[in-house]
């Protein structure tokens, strides 16, 4: 049987993904304030609020790091979320792809046209804040074990996009696929979880999202994070980096200035989408 292509760029709800993601952030904010659990925004939900106070016109899904000790709090917590959230991870979803904690809404479904599509819903992705060494052998250690840990992650999924290996390639990949296939994906998922929580232990040394998909530019000194600020995003405001230029300017260099119209797109294709009718409860403003 042929597969389903992704649907077109024209056919895709960006504007009900968008709001129904936004009602996601606002209960999920919500419910970590009254936790005591600390967030920040960052990636392109953050480029988002400086550049356009609110999403970037393409984007569909937004994007917060929690720090490491109350991520692990988060998880804890997760059997309180309010009703109408939907908690994935590695811990309580076998499928997932992701070895990071994403929060949805639980009636309403967006399933990514990868090489196995996966339903990885509409809402958060949230990532741990993590330290790591300075500039040296441990980051450069550190990041090669990131890099085969990525790149097991991927194949265990059968690559995450559809596509025609090189031939060069192919002999590397199928030596990752055999080791992958003695490493059940939970116990993966839970060494690049050691790998990186273990890298650093905080204080002045640098911060970041180490399963981020920019690696090296997402760590920044610990200062750029700081005790946080406050951004405007679709109209409420919510907690950031206390240099949150700083941070965007590592990130994307020059993050003020659009991108060339090939290049605006979220980067996720789409295979089908269902946005339920009921609203998550969440403070809007």
């Amino acid at each position: 049987m042929t597969a389903e292509p992704p649907l077109p760029v024209e056919s895709v709800p960006l504007a009900g993904i968008q709001q129904r993601a936004f009602e996601v952030l606002c209960a999920l904010v919500d419910f970590l304030d009254a936790e005591g659990i600390g967030y920040f925004l960052v990636g392109g939900t953050l480029l988002g609020a400086l550049r356009h106070r609110g999403f970037i016109p393409w984007d569909d899904d937004i994007d917060i790091v929690v720090p490491r000790a109350d991520y692990r709090r988060l998880l804890q917590s997760l059997p309180r979320l309010p009703s109408g959230l939907k908690a994935t991870h590695p811990g309580n979803d076998p499928r997932t792809p992701y070895p990071f904690l994403v929060v949805s809404d639980a009636a309403s479904s967006l399933v990514i046209d990868y090489a196995r599509p996966y339903d990885r819903g509409i809402g958060v992705d949230v990532f741990p804040l993590d330290a790591a060494p300075r500039a040296g052998w441990r980051q450069a250690l550190l990041w090669r074990g990131i890099t085969l840990l990525k790149a097991m992650t991927m194949n265990k999924q059968g690559g995450y996009y559809r596509r025609r290996i090189p031939w060069q390639q192919r002999p590397r990949f199928m030596l990752l696929a055999l080791l992958n296939a003695l490493v059940p994906r939970r116990a993966l998922f839970r060494a690049y979880d050691a790998w990186v929580s273990n890298a650093g232990n905080g204080g002045s040394l640098p911060l970041g999202n180490l399963y981020g998909l920019y690696g090296r530019r997402e760590l920044v000194p610990a200062r750029v994070f700081g005790a946080g600020s406050t951004v405007h995003f679709q109209g409420r405001m919510f907690r950031a980096p206390i240099q949150p230029e700083e941070y965007l300017q590592a990130v994307y260099g020059d993050f003020m200035r659009l991108p060339p119209a090939s290049d605006r797109h979220s980067g996720h294709r789409i295979r089908a989408v269902s946005i339920a009718t009921a609203c998550i409860s969440g403070r809007a403003q």
